[in-house]
């Protein structure tokens, strides 16, 4: 697989596309086929589908953890179990549920 890491994407702001570092990305969230993408100064919308998005980010910072999330690593703030489910706490204190499928990933950030 030859994919391309990017340090940037482009989100819709009206009519303008705005740059976005890649860092700056709290976490993203699936919606259809576009995907919302929160940032600490907001939220923006990318006309692309949740699993493009993916295939460009650096995975040892970012980490898919639902069907629907992706979120970065650097924006954990704490995980907790709530009968049988995880679900991590982001710093700006978002609650992602990770999904089944996911759970193997997440574990292994654990010691």
């Amino acid at each position: 697989m030859n994919t391309i890491l990017i340090a940037h994407i482009f989100v819709e702001e009206g009519k303008r596309l705005r740059r976005i570092a890649v860092q700056d990305i709290r976490y993203l969230k699936a919606a259809g086929d576009y995907t919302v993408v929160y940032l600490d100064k907001g939220e923006f919308i990318s006309s692309s589908g949740i699993g493009s998005i993916e295939q460009k980010l650096d995975p040892s910072r970012f980490m898919r953890v639902h069907r629907s999330f992706i979120v970065n690593l650097e924006h954990i703030d704490a995980c907790h179990r709530d009968i049988g489910r995880l679900y991590l706490i982001m710093k700006n204190g978002q609650q992602i549920g990770v999904g089944k499928r996911y759970m193997h990933q997440i574990k292994s950030l654990i010691l």
